[in-house]
Parts: structure tokens; C-alpha cells; sequence
């Protein structure tokens, strides 16, 4: 792998690893999202070696405009910056989701924070700015984070109003960066009862705005827990993949892949929580049957380690170490199935 002479963070020329034309769009991920931005250089490069233990050779981690760019103008990289040299020197390949709005970017001054859809041609602004900006090091992008749900897209999801973010990124990236991924943002398992959308329904109607030219895979979280992937039940978010590859071939898109960008399960005490060992089963049964899926791939786990301690909190127990570092059999199970994933179809 090449090397080269790189400026990240506060102008101090750095050793970072070229982008590799040719990525194997296949194996293990982990998605880590915003947690890896407030880390410890210490400590990240703690988890980013945890990643490689794992058998992942891809992290999925936040670019978040908020953070960035919270006053207009006024941009600070140095925390993307800190987390893409590390992935990189450890030969991780990062997928980056351009998420989340500043306040004076955003559409609705109601709540919902920075979760709150901003103004596409802003939005498109910032999307150029972070190409530009690591078009050496991340080659694909994946547009916000579960947009067909109210929790991340608010005031509520708009399936119209993502076509044109997406549309802007999508100009963005290929002016950019010809060869540049495009991702429709991972979506939720949801129902659609007027304030989520089915990712089903969201992807059709997608289709249905002449989105197509503008994505070059989709991108679906398919949780299953409490349940098995392999469970019948109607509610278990796992069929997504089916439903959505179907859509997909359907359109004519046979050859675009689907990401699963989020897989796992919480344990700990809390409402829908699992035990360890069938957050293992989970994760064991999920990744063998999206390893025998055609064009899927890379598939992430989320996430590496627990965010906290609070054994109630579902968002705090879906590590597969706890705090301490410790493995739970999670890791085992996921371990073993990296070369698979890796293999891909």
C-alpha cells in the first residue's frame, strides 16, 4: 500500500496511507459512529487496534456538519481528522456518514436538534467540503443516519426533501471524486404510522423521485433482537434486506450492493434487551445468512465495545467487550465469520 505526505487537523503534515482504488467492497465493518470522535488518542488507537482484533477491515464512524461547522464558516476537522488517520494507519477503510445540521443550517427552528433536516444546497456545501477534504483517505459516503425515522430526521421524515439531499451529496461526490461511492443513509426498522416510514416504503418511493442515479448502494439496519434474524415473525426488521434487494431488482438495480451499516444486539437488563449468549446467536445467525446473500456487503456490526454502564440503557450494552474490555462470546462468533464476509459474493 502506497504512502503519502498528507495535511490533517492543524496543518501539521502527517503518514497516512493512500486510498486504495480498488477497495474489496465486501467483509467486516464496525460501526462506531460518534463515539469515536470525543475518544483519547490513547484510547482510540486502543479501539481502532479492537476493530483489527476483530477481523474488520472497514469502521463506520460519523462526519457530523454540526460538530464541524457549528458556527457558518467556521470549520474544525480535528476530531474526523483524528479518527481517519488512526483508522487508516491501523489499514481500515472508513465508510463516513454525512450527517447532522448546525443551527443555521437547519430548516425548522423547532426541536429535534441537530437531528433536524438542514437546507440542501447548504447541505451539499458541506458534502463538498468533506470530499475535498478526504478524497485520499474515504472513497465512500453514506447520506445521514436513519432518515425514515422522526428520532433522526425531524420533524418527521420527508422522503422528498432526503431525494434532495441526497441529490446534492450525489453532486457533490462525483465532481469530487469520480469512482466516489454514494449510500442512501442506513435505515431503521420502523412501520409506517405517520411519523416513521417503512424502509420499503421509503426506498420505493425513492425510486419513485428518479433517485436511482444518485445512490450506488443502499444502505439498511436489519435488528432482529429480541428476536432471531432466522424468526418468521412479521416484525423482525431482518427481512428488510430481502425486501429491500427485492425492490432493488425490481428496478433494475441487480448489481448495486446493500450494506447492512448497523447489526447487533443490546444486553444488559433493559426492555428488549438480550443475554450474552443470544447476542451471540444474533450475531452469529445474522452474519451467516447475509454472508450467503448475493451483492451485500460490507456488513457492520455495532458495536465494538459498550458505550456506558448503565445495564437498563439498550444504548449503553450493545458492545461486543464491556467496559473493561472484556469479550463477551459476541466476539467469537463474529471472529469467526470475517474471512467469510471478506470472501464475499
Amino acid at each position: 500500500m502506497a504512502l503519502t505526505l498528507t495535511l490533517l487537523g492543524c496543518g501539521t503534515p502527517t503518514m497516512s496511507t493512500v486510498l486504495d482504488e480498488r477497495v474489496n467492497e465486501t467483509g467486516l465493518g464496525i460501526a462506531g459512529g460518534h463515539s469515536w470522535l470525543t475518544l483519547s488518542t490513547g484510547e482510540l488507537d486502543r479501539q481502532m487496534k479492537g476493530v483489527v482484533d476483530a477481523g474488520a477491515t472497514w469502521i463506520r464512524m460519523d462526519m457530523d456538519w454540526s460538530l464541524i461547522e457549528h458556527d457558518r464558516g467556521r470549520k474544525d476537522w480535528s476530531m474526523t481528522d483524528r479518527v481517519v488517520r488512526s483508522a487508516r494507519a491501523h489499514g481500515l477503510h472508513v465508510l463516513a456518514i454525512l450527517t447532522y445540521s448546525p443551527p443555521w443550517a437547519r430548516q425548522d427552528p423547532g426541536p429535534g436538534g441537530n437531528k433536524v433536516a438542514p437546507y440542501p444546497a447548504l447541505f451539499g456545501q458541506f458534502v463538498a467540503d468533506a470530499v475535498e477534504r478526504y478524497r485520499d483517505q474515504i472513497k465512500h459516503w453514506e447520506v445521514w443516519n436513519e432518515p425514515n425515522v422522526t428520532s433522526f430526521f425531524a420533524p418527521l421524515p420527508h422522503v422528498g426533501l432526503y431525494a434532495q439531499l441526497l441529490h446534492q451529496a450525489a453532486t457533490a461526490v462525483r465532481t469530487r471524486q469520480p469512482g466516489g461511492q454514494v449510500l442512501v443513509g442506513g435505515l431503521a426498522p420502523a412501520a409506517d404510522n405517520g411519523r416513521d416510514i417503512a424502509p420499503s416504503t421509503f426506498i420505493e418511493r425513492l425510486y419513485a423521485l428518479g433517485s436511482a442515479l444518485d445512490f450506488d448502494a443502499i444502505a439498511v439496519h436489519p435488528y432482529s433482537y429480541p428476536e432471531l434474524p432466522s424468526s418468521p415473525s412479521r416484525d423482525n426488521a431482518f427481512q428488510n434486506l430481502t425486501r429491500i434487494r427485492a425492490i432493488m431488482d425490481a428496478r433494475g438495480d441487480t448489481s448495486k450492493r446493500l450494506w447492512p451499516t448497523e447489526f447487533g444486539a443490546p444486553t444488559g437488563t433493559g426492555a428488549r434487551a438480550v443475554d450474552e449468549q443470544t447476542q451471540a446467536e444474533i450475531l452469529g445467525g445474522g452474519l451467516d445468512s447475509m454472508a450467503a446473500m448475493p451483492n451485500i456487503g460490507p456488513v457492520f456490526v455495532y458495536s465494538l465495545i459498550d458505550a456506558g454502564d448503565d445495564r437498563q440503557n439498550l444504548e449503553d450494552n450493545f458492545g461486543m467487550l464491556r467496559r473493561d474490555y472484556s469479550a463477551k462470546p459476541a466476539l467469537a462468533q463474529v471472529r469467526a465469520r470475517a474471512e467469510v464476509l471478506r470472501a464475499g459474493q
